[in-house]
């Protein structure tokens, strides 16, 4: 009977989930969707060679090596698999609460034609564009009389202020005040502002984006331009939003090694497996994409080991034949 004469015996479609742990576990982390996953399996020989006629020919072949290995990519840039892939020892929390800073001098100090951080990411302002009747100055906590919504006043201008450290949403022709019907703006805009405020010290003169500094948002970079009248005394005031960080110090661990876990799923045609590698040495192999086409993909190999701690015979790998 030949190998495949049952179309049963042939896999197609090539899907699965695969999990890693501890080596020696019971639990483990799914993976999550990869580029693929390929197994591979080579065996090394000597050969010896007759010395008796010029036909040399073969007389023995002795193996001498064998190894087995795995290589995948992941689709999905989870701490978990960053941490196997970089050789990273820890997952470090550093979160970002929603604040904001009011006329704070930039420290490291602002530098002509080169970004700094400002330590903060996801960093806005508010603008208010109306009437403005009596006294409104820097520094003045003003609210919303219909909204209740409140923020600091960074910088005053004909026809409109800029607020930081805003709470709730103010609102199209409601009076916002610093002194209710006395000192007020009714707004007929409100712009929410990928900008932060910068001004002289004494915020009566606003740096202007594009011609005084350039701003990466995003990320918090602040750029002084040498063109431009920004000075080195000048303050910065903004919001920033709250946003989950977390951390890696890479290759701080000499390498990684896990149990590895392969199952196919049932829907494929052929047989299902499973496949367990009772242990297997992770190593990043290849570009890492950042810049460019298409999704960034992480390149492991992995190299099948000996796990001692098994019977003899069972140190390597278990596939199963399920169905």
């Amino acid at each position: 009977m030949a190998l495949a004469s049952n179309t049963d015996n042939i896999r197609y479609a090539g899907t699965g989930r695969a999990h890693v742990g501890a080596v020696g576990g019971s639990s483990f982390v799914d993976l999550g969707d990869l580029e693929n996953l390929n197994f591979n399996l080579s065996v090394t020989t000597e050969k010896m060679k007759t010395n008796r006629n010029a036909a040399k020919a073969t007389i023995l072949e002795e193996e001498t090596d064998r190894e087995a290995s795995l290589s995948f990519g992941l689709r999905e840039m989870s701490n978990e698999n960053l941490k196997m892939t970089l050789l990273a020892d820890t997952i470090n929390t550093a979160n970002q609460s929603a604040d904001s800073v009011f006329q704070a001098v930039p420290d490291p100090a602002l530098v002509d034609d080169e970004y700094v951080d400002l330590g903060h990411i996801d960093v806005s302002s508010t603008k208010l564009t109306g009437t403005i009747t009596g006294t409104l100055a820097v520094g003045d906590t003003v609210t919303g009389g219909t909204s209740g919504a409140t923020g600091k006043i960074a910088f005053v201008a004909t026809g409109y202020v800029e607020l930081v450290n805003v709470s709730g949403t103010f609102q199209a022709s409601e009076q916002v005040y610093e002194t209710e019907d006395t000192n007020h703006i009714v707004p007929t805009g409100i712009e929410a502002l990928s900008d932060v405020v910068v001004t002289d010290a004494t915020g009566a003169t606003r740096r202007v984006q594009g011609t005084d500094y350039t701003l990466d948002p995003d990320y918090g970079y602040l750029r002084r331009l040498s063109s431009g009248t920004t000075d080195a005394t000048d303050v910065v005031s903004y919001d920033y939003e709250a946003v989950d960080k977390k951390y890696l110090w890479s290759m701080a661990t000499a390498s990684v090694e896990k149990k590895l876990i392969f199952v196919t799923d049932k829907d494929d045609h052929g047989p299902r497996q499973r496949w367990t590698f009772n242990k297997v040495k992770i190593n990043l192999n290849g570009d890492f994409p950042m810049i460019g086409s298409g999704a960034a993909i992480l390149n492991v190999t992995a190299t099948v080991l000996a796990d001692n701690t098994k019977p003899s015979g069972q140190e390597y790998f278990k596939t199963e034949i399920i169905g």
